[in-house]
């Protein structure tokens, strides 16, 4: 009996040619199938007869012929252009193929369970199920899409070896259904089935593409298929549904589960006994798989495997070329589709070469222990992308180091984000909101916020040891300090700043381009998401794409790398439409990437290494580290490119602190040509509605002659509006004593003789964000310096409980007078008048009255040399700020100096000249003077 319980001797195509084994059952039988079509459409549509006829034999107009030669040929390869129209690669059109000649050469078990999982009427059915046909006939005469599949095994069969490339329409399902009637007429069912397991795509193993039952089970279990348990053959019989989903090596537990559930069909259909079915579901066959093969590798392996091809399946199915994935999948090798990607193929070879450098990862490599006590090597990895801030095209990715070592797509992994995220959910939402300024006051101390309900507190800390006290959010952000950025989510609230990052495609349900879960709506429930504590994390090319967003002044573009995908005759199949949404204000944007630099080029900041490569270019960015250094990042940005690196291990061991910088090496070598070629030189475009001011660091406010005591300066941007108007009241004076080796407030009753003047910290706590839930008395690195509380013990009043100096008084530093400059034709030169008590003077120069002032430079002197005037501008303006050690003066009346070729003004004279002429002036909120008639 064969395999099909029919009393015949299944035909076995080894014995005698194909056509010769066919010959004699192959008779004239498209009138059959114009009848049989006709029924099952009339049936399911209750059309008229007429309508019928006209209808259906419309469609099989151009009806192509089968042969036995229709299953052994092979269609064109899928070709990949980068975006210039360069080939990257292609999908071949063959594969790993290894044919098998009958159903004599594969396990009863594995006909059975492709039977129950693919067509349970496959022995008794015409070739098609005309109950299902007749249900897609109506879906897509009153939708005009087919909604259902339930194609029968000969109606995939046909489906693989003739339309491949064809798209989901009436049409193509009306002639799948008729050459499915004529090839039940002309081959036996043992035939069929044959054909389709020899043609049935069964995904990526390692470096293979595989199609074809023999090939798939040498590779999963290293044996022929007619030696498959039953466990082995129904996960076999498991992949073709959707091969990338169910891969055994990918996703072992959804291969696994789609194993039970073709087992279960097994048992209902009565193929297999109760006894087989317990002991193939107690089977443990994923022990039994084989490592997947790792040669013969496409040229960007992880490029051309891991990311073009799974977005291309997900874009055809979107479009409703292919039902689903597995038929999208199967017919990239041979429809001949042309995939134009936004690969810039140059910059993909720079990031290659750098990840394949097995000298910038000497010594890197880990040995960690398995569970039954084996040991294993795990590699230092990094995932890398750069975007296009204009457009979100991808412009080149890097998945690995070595993708015969390691074939994780590390570009698409799911990783704890770290401070990285900080930047994305805390400080932007918080700044555009409103909640903040790049001033605002943060207190890095100790903070306690009560546990959910059974839940001990959460009680956050810092990298480093200790607590820095009190700073601005400036100085918070780029030094990374965790504390005050959960201060800031904890007000905003997880709610509102996730729905930043939904903006952003980081929302709920996000994906990877796999499919696998990122952020999820239980995030949103941890206040330790503010610091990267997410429950699966995010991709770099998730976290690249997001940044793009300040760069691009607010304004997000969804990353994309297929631009177009069309047939081989140029048909149009796919042509990608991204998503933009208007994320934050122009404003919020450039405060952010004003803040962002200080990351790279700020003494202080924690990417400093980047930017000791780069001296003097506009380059902002983010680190991220988690716990134990398990994760390393940095997402680093410019006016035209964003580029992400991740760095880490896949089991999670700890980065060696020796290793950890490396990721500054990559990215920096990575962009080296790239920032060579277009050198961010330029400064970031500041939008209208920013204004500037020189705040105190501690405090935020305005600086007093106090305000150098507890740190120093910044000039920060602020929405206009928004910036401060008043005084620093932190570094304040008062009178105290010690007792007992202890500072207190001096009192009407201490001894003048013990009184002493210092300075100290007092904590503005109405300004300070999230001040409730400081622990108190918490121990910081200002807690030294705090004003004191007591009161000396001797009684009395106190004579002085905290005073900030009084910034009308006449001790203020005077602005500087009789500011001039000119241009020799290279550089800009200024001097001015000496100020009493100055120690240095702080250089402001703009290129517009109405553009905000920015800091190029200091001097002890009376004079300075501007060496590089803003090309193109036609004129600059340039005033000066007198500073001490304890106060600074309000700005110099500005000046504008011609930026023209010596000789244009004024004659013959050599230079262009400019000076303030009026050595009275107070302020710089005068209209410039401009002068051209000589020295003053």
């Amino acid at each position: 009996m064969g395999v099909n319980g029919k009393n015949r001797r299944p035909t076995d195509r080894a014995d005698k040619p194909p056509a010769q084994a066919r010959s004699k059952r192959r008779h004239p039988v498209l009138r059959h199938t114009f009848r049989a079509v006709l029924l099952a459409v009339g049936s399911a549509c209750g059309f008229g007869a007429a309508f019928g006829v006209g209808y259906v034999a419309s469609m099989l107009r151009g009806l192509p012929k089968v042969s036995a030669a229709t299953f052994t040929n092979n269609s064109a390869a899928s070709v990949v252009y980068d975006d210039e129209g360069r080939v990257i690669g292609q999908f071949a059109g063959d594969g790993d193929r290894q044919p098998i000649a009958s159903l004599n050469q594969v396990s009863p078990y594995l006909v059975q369970a492709f039977v129950a999982a693919e067509d349970k009427t496959f022995f008794t059915n015409i070739g098609v199920n005309p109950m299902a046909m007749g249900r897609a006939f109506l879906q897509d005469l009153l939708g005009h899409r087919i909604e259902s599949g339930a194609s029968t095994i000969t109606q995939q069969t046909v489906k693989l070896a003739v339309f491949p490339e064809q798209e989901r329409t009436l049409k193509r399902k009306i002639q799948e259904i008729a050459l499915a009637l004529e090839v039940s007429h002309v081959l036996s069912k043992d035939e069929i089935l044959t054909d389709y397991m020899n043609w049935v795509y069964m995904g990526r193993m390692g470096t293979d593409t595989v199609y074809g039952v023999k090939r798939a089970s040498e590779i999963l279990f290293g044996k022929e298929p007619n030696r498959l348990t039953l466990a082995q053959a129904a996960l076999l019989a498991a992949l073709p549904n959707n091969p990338s989903y169910f891969s055994p090596y990918q996703f072992p537990q959804h291969a696994l589960m789609r194993q039970h559930y073709i087992l279960d069909q097994m048992l209902a259909n009565h193929m297999i006994s109760k006894a087989e079915y317990d002991a193939a579901y107690r089977e443990n066959v994923l022990k039994t798989l084989k490592p997947p093969p790792m040669s013969g590798l496409p040229a960007h392996p992880y490029l051309l495997l891991d990311e073009i091809k799974p977005l291309v399946i997900q874009d055809l199915v979107r479009a409703g070329i292919y039902d689903n994935a597995q038929e999208a999948e199967s017919a990239l090798p041979v429809a001949g589709l042309k995939i134009y990607t936004t690969i810039d193929l140059t910059m993909q070879e720079d990031v290659e070469r750098v990840l394949s450098n097995p000298q910038l990862f000497a010594g890197t490599d880990k040995t960690y222990r398995l569970p039954n006590g084996k040991t294993a090597t795990d590699l230092y990895e990094a995932g890398f992308a750069i975007v296009d801030n204009h457009t979100g095209a991808v412009l080149a990715v890097g998945g690995g180091r070595d993708y015969l070592r390691d074939a994780i797509d590390h570009a698409d992994l799911p990783r704890q984000p770290g401070s990285s995220i900080k930047p994305l959910l805390d400080y932007g939402p918080a700044i555009d909101t409103g909640l903040i300024t790049a001033a605002s006051e943060m207190y890095d101390a100790p903070t306690r916020f009560p546990g959910a309900a059974g839940q001990p507190p959460y009680e956050p800390h810092d990298d480093e040891p200790g607590f820095a006290g009190l700073m601005t959010a400036r100085v918070a952000l780029y030094e990374s300090r965790n504390v005050p950025a959960i201060d800031v989510l904890s007000v905003l609230t997880p709610q509102v700043g996730f729905s930043y990052l939904s903006k952003m495609g980081l929302g709920p349900g996000a994906t990877t381009w796999l499919g696998q879960p990122t952020v999820v709506a239980d995030d949103e429930n941890h206040l330790a998401a503010a610091i990267g504590g997410l429950d699966n994390g995010v991709t770099v090319l998730q976290m690249t794409s997001a940044y793009s967003t300040f760069a691009n002044q607010g304004v997000w573009h969804q990353s994309y790398l297929i631009r177009q995908i069309t047939d081989e005759s140029g048909r149009v199949l796919y042509q990608v439409d991204p998503a933009t949404h208007q994320v934050f204000t122009p404003q919020t944007a450039y405060i952010l990437t004003n803040m962002l630099h200080d990351v790279v080029y700020h003494p202080g900041g924690t990417a400093t290494a980047v930017g000791a490569r780069f001296p003097g270019q506009f380059i902002s960015g983010k680190t991220g580290t988690t716990d134990s250094l398990g994760d390393g990042w940095f997402i680093g940005y410019t006016q035209d490119y964003t580029a992400g690196i991740w760095m880490g291990y896949n089991n999670h061991e700890p980065i060696d602190p020796a290793n950890y910088n490396l990721k500054f090496t990559l990215w920096s070598d990575i962009m080296a040509p790239i920032l060579a070629a277009h050198p961010a030189r330029k400064p970031w475009p500041v939008p209208p509605g920013i204004v500037f001011r020189t705040v105190s660091s501690t405090s935020g406010l305005l600086p007093t002659p106090l305000s150098r005591a507890f740190g120093g300066t910044e000039t920060d941007p602020f929405v206009q509006g928004t910036e401060p108007t008043s005084y620093d009241d932190v570094a304040v004076e008062a009178k105290y004593t010690v007792v007992g080796g202890k500072k207190v407030l001096a009192t009407t009753r201490t001894p003048a003789a013990d009184v002493e003047v210092g300075t100290f910290i007092k904590l503005p706590t109405s300004r300070i964000v999230d001040w409730a839930h400081k622990i108190p008395n918490g121990v910081t690195a200002d807690t030294p310096y705090l004003l004191p509380s007591a009161l000396d013990p001797r009684g009395g009043t106190p004579l002085d409980a905290g005073t900030a100096p009084d910034m009308l008084s006449a001790s203020q530093l005077q602005p500087p007078t009789g500011l001039y400059g000119y241009y020799d034709g290279a550089e800009v030169w200024l001097g001015w008048n000496s100020v009493p008590g100055a120690t240095q003077y702080a250089i402001y120069r703009t290129t517009g009255v109405d553009k905000p002032y920015q800091k190029i430079g200091t001097s002890t002197s009376t004079s300075f040399v501007d060496p590089s005037p803003p090309q193109g501008a036609s004129v600059v303006y340039y005033e000066v700020i007198a500073e001490s050690n304890l106060s600074l003066s309000s700005p110099s009346r500005a000046i504008a100096v011609p930026l023209l070729p010596p000789g244009e003004i004024g004659g013959n004279q050599s230079a262009n000249h400019a000076s303030a002429n009026d050595p009275g002036a107070t302020g710089g909120s005068n209209a410039p003077d401009v002068w051209a008639n000589g020295l003053p």
